[in-house]
């Protein structure tokens, strides 16, 4: 090679360099959403989708994702994550459980995960078009509990304004079994005295079953602290052995806040309370959350529609309380570096294969209807807001059949842990948010399909979906010109 071919290809290289920090070719991708709303699922069926979007066999099965329509995407591969310290998404254990012997969802979201994917492809605009004729997009996909958002607006909030805005709860907290047994023990105490440990711990057990209770056995959503719900290495620990006072009025509080010695239950309660913000939800905050760059927000509207008004309010409410904690705003690539904002959000009403074709945009819909104040605070703030049904693993098949002369959408899946497929028409969805006498004379039986037989065994599985390549276009296409 000539001296000025080295000289040159060095000089490409700085140039590339310059040119891929300023372009910000590296995006944060966190995604996230309530109990049971499929976000192992859904990052699965992305991140397989994308594993083969560059296959030469067949037409591209992300026709709305442009870089994969105009035929410039060369390629993704799977890198090395950046976060070492933290766990790797488990995408090809999920894909064995999805093609084992009888086919099942992968396992749920139990702790923060990392997956980093290359997405090489062809430039056609800007410097990078005309210097370079492939570049690389570095995409970081996180993973992390639903619950684990639910503490975020504890920080804005000390132990006694957290015990009274508990207060609300009690309608909720006072229909799961135990609630009767909690509020008694309670009642038993001087939180002024010397603090008892067992009974502390005694006490703290009964209102993490509480909290359990109504979230894995009635549908409910709003659980604090979250950690309670996935205790993980915390299980037993001081920092999850506390509860609210929820029985005590406000100046109660504010009288043992004053006059409670250091080693008094409510002093214990309180400093617990901070300990646990400062070494679990601030960490998470700081180390993962605050540098996130777009965000999808998954929301299982199905499952709440089936257990109830008071259930799918209170999903309403969990959404809006969490969201408030992002840092929304337009950034560019210099104080990305410093001062990070989610410039994207993305809400996904998942499972959206679940329901026949002519319920989709109803879907849609609600959802809008469902966070449209929190849509509008996040515009205003300045960030890119926008919803979408989508199944990122599609599982039934849509169909017509004759009821009455007419013809009639039906979904055929498999509904239970056995091989047998079931024709169904899962019901109508609202297109707005239900009122009261709404609920009253309609009741909802959403299926929950599981994965089809026709996956068992699968050497190499294809997996369909609705709508990916839509999602890739909105979170990606912008980086990808």
């Amino acid at each position: 090679m000539s001296l000025f071919s080295k000289q040159f290809n060095k000089v490409k290289s700085k140039t590339e360099s310059v040119i891929n920090r300023s372009a910000d070719r590296h995006i944060r991708l966190a995604i996230t959403g309530l109990s049971g709303a499929g976000k192992t699922a859904f990052i699965t069926g992305l991140v397989h989708q994308l594993l083969f979007s560059a296959t030469k066999t067949k037409d591209s099965n992300l026709p709305l994702w442009h870089v994969a329509r105009e035929k410039r995407l060369l390629g993704v591969v799977r890198e090395q994550q950046p976060d070492l310290a933290i766990p790797s998404f488990a995408h090809n254990a999920a894909m064995a459980q999805l093609s084992s012997e009888l086919p099942r969802w992968p396992e749920s979201t139990r702790n923060i995960s990392e997956l980093r994917l290359a997405i090489h492809f062809r430039p056609q605009s800007g410097v990078r078009g005309k210097l370079f004729d492939k570049s690389k997009l570095l995409l970081d996909i996180i993973d992390y509990p639903g619950e684990w958002l639910l503490d975020l607006p504890l920080l804005k909030l000390n132990f006694v304004e957290w015990c009274i805005e508990q207060q609300s709860r009690i309608a909720i907290l006072s229909q799961q079994t135990g609630y009767k047994t909690f509020i008694e023990e309670m009642q038993k105490l001087d939180f002024a005295s010397e603090m008892d440990l067992l009974v502390l711990e005694r006490v703290a057990k009964q209102y993490q079953n509480l909290l359990t209770t109504s979230v894995n056995e009635n549908g409910y959503y709003q659980a604090q602290p979250g950690r309670m719900l996935l205790p993980g290495d915390l299980e037993g620990s001081p920092l999850l052995t506390w509860f609210p006072l929820i029985h005590l009025s406000k100046p109660e509080l504010e009288a043992l806040s004053s006059r409670a010695e250091d080693n008094s239950y409510f002093s214990i309660l309180k400093q617990r309370y901070k300990a646990y913000l400062d070494e679990v939800v601030k960490p998470f905050y700081r180390d993962h959350f605050r540098h996130f760059d777009r965000q999808v927000v998954l929301v299982d509207c199905l499952s709440a529609l089936n257990h109830g008004q008071t259930q799918f309010t209170d999903m309403t409410q969990a959404l809006s309380g969490v969201l408030n904690s992002f840092q929304f705003g337009q950034t560019n690539w210099l104080n990305r570096l410093f001062a990070p904002k989610i410039d994207k959000l993305l809400f996904v009403a998942s499972k959206c294969d679940q329901i026949t074709r002519d319920q989709q945009s109803n879907l849609l819909y609600l959802l809008n209807d469902m966070l449209s104040e929190t849509q509008q605070l996040a515009s205003i703030k300045g960030c890119d807001v926008e919803t979408m049904a989508i199944s990122a693993i599609k599982v039934t098949r849509h169909g017509l059949v004759k009821h009455q002369d007419q013809e009639v959408e039906v979904v055929e899946g498999r509904v239970d842990e056995t091989s047998d497929v079931l024709r169904i028409f899962p019901g109508e969805v609202p297109r707005t948010l239900p009122q009261a006498d709404f609920w009253q004379k309609q009741g909802f039986q959403f299926n929950n399909f599981q994965p089809p037989i026709s996956f068992a065994n699968a050497q190499k599985l294809q997996l369909e979906h609705i709508r990916l390549d839509h999602l890739l276009q909105y979170l990606l296409g912008d980086k990808l010109d």
